[in-house]
């Protein structure tokens, strides 16, 4: 039996608990002071009241996890890239369905609810943003599951940098938000960076503009979206299920490999992937529901920088000048860009 044919029978584990924590917050005025609040998961993964605090949390958690998942695919670089982007689909939404039978017996966990499925399901509006949504984030990991596994991982790097020009513009174009004089001098030092690095280098830039383009129109899309973040993933990974359920069945019709031919690390991955997928994309879905949409654009530079790391320091890849000249310019325009402003809002 092929490995494609056997691992969506199995079904993930419930899970969830209450939190309770105390955290350092950064306020609008850029300086650092200590919050306290009480929480439960449904607080850290909804949004109800924008928080400012809890958008920046929720933000910078998404990028470092993002930031590290090179290494989770690299370590699946056996598996055809098609292949693993259909399990994450087929994964994420047994998990979700999972938690939303959790919330059930327990609706205190703040876990994605059968009455908010269904008040999705009745609008039409709903069904098609969130069709979009998945679309938009399953063309994404395509893309990225695509660079690391063919040797592109500095294209995918590329890719996440240019993003968060993009969700900015977005930003600016469609919510109408407002930056700063000196928060335009970031984005252009930015830019420059960008630029130069993808026309210096020659990249392939088809690779990391899909990567842009579709995160970028996906961050846009979550910020209209109506129902909570789990809500959503739920809704997006239900789209995408059957979908990759068949392409998984028609794979394991015509693929060659045999169940014995990976160790049992690589099984525990791939249904891992699912739980790998989620956590993050409910930490942005939160994020982009508190944050404008400018500053979750730059927090994105985070997860980029730590893929920069581990392509130089784990991946061994090389850094010349040209490169590093163009990352140098990008790490002005952030360091520009957080640096506190007169007015706070």
């Amino acid at each position: 039996m092929a490995l494609t044919a056997v691992l969506p029978v199995l079904l993930v584990s419930r899970l969830g608990r209450s939190l309770n924590f105390a955290a350092i917050g950064v306020g609008d005025s850029g300086r650092y002071h200590e919050f306290v609040f009480t929480s439960n998961l449904e607080i850290l993964m909804q949004s109800v009241i924008p928080n400012p605090r809890l958008g920046l949390i929720c933000a910078v958690a998404a990028q470092v996890l993002w930031g590290c998942f090179p290494i989770y695919v690299f370590a699946l670089r056996a598996i055809a890239p098609f292949d693993f982007v259909a399990h994450r689909a087929v994964w994420s939404f047994l998990l979700l369905a999972n938690l939303v039978l959790l919330s059930k017996w327990d609706p205190n966990l703040g876990l994605p609810k059968r009455q908010e499925i269904r008040s999705g399901l009745s609008s039409r509006r709903t069904i098609i943003l969130y069709g979009v949504a998945a679309i938009l984030i399953a063309s994404n990991w395509v893309a990225f599951v695509w660079s690391v596994m063919n040797d592109h991982a500095i294209d995918a790097s590329l890719g996440y940098y240019i993003c968060p020009l993009i969700v900015v513009l977005l930003g600016v174009v469609f919510l109408k938000e407002k930056l700063s004089k000196l928060r335009w001098i970031a984005v252009a030092f930015a830019t420059v960076g960008v630029v130069y690095t993808t026309f210096a280098e020659g990249t392939l830039l088809w690779v990391s503009m899909a990567i842009a383009g579709s995160f970028g129109f996906y961050g846009l899309i979550k910020k209209r979206a109506p129902l909570s973040a789990l809500g959503g993933l739920t809704f997006e990974t239900g789209v995408l299920f059957l979908p990759a359920v068949a392409y998984l069945i028609w794979r394991a019709g015509t693929s060659s490999i045999e169940l014995e031919d990976y160790p049992i690390w690589v099984y525990l991955l791939i249904v891992g992937s699912g739980a790998a997928t989620i956590l993050p994309l409910a930490f942005y879905a939160t994020a982009v529901k508190h944050l404008p949409l400018s500053t979750v654009g730059f927090l994105q530079y985070i997860g980029p920088t730590i893929q920069f790391f581990l392509g130089v320091f784990l991946f061994n890849e090389s850094m010349d000048y040209v490169r590093l000249t163009g990352f140098v310019f990008v790490w002005i325009g952030v360091f520009i860009f957080v640096l506190p402003t007169r007015k706070s809002t």
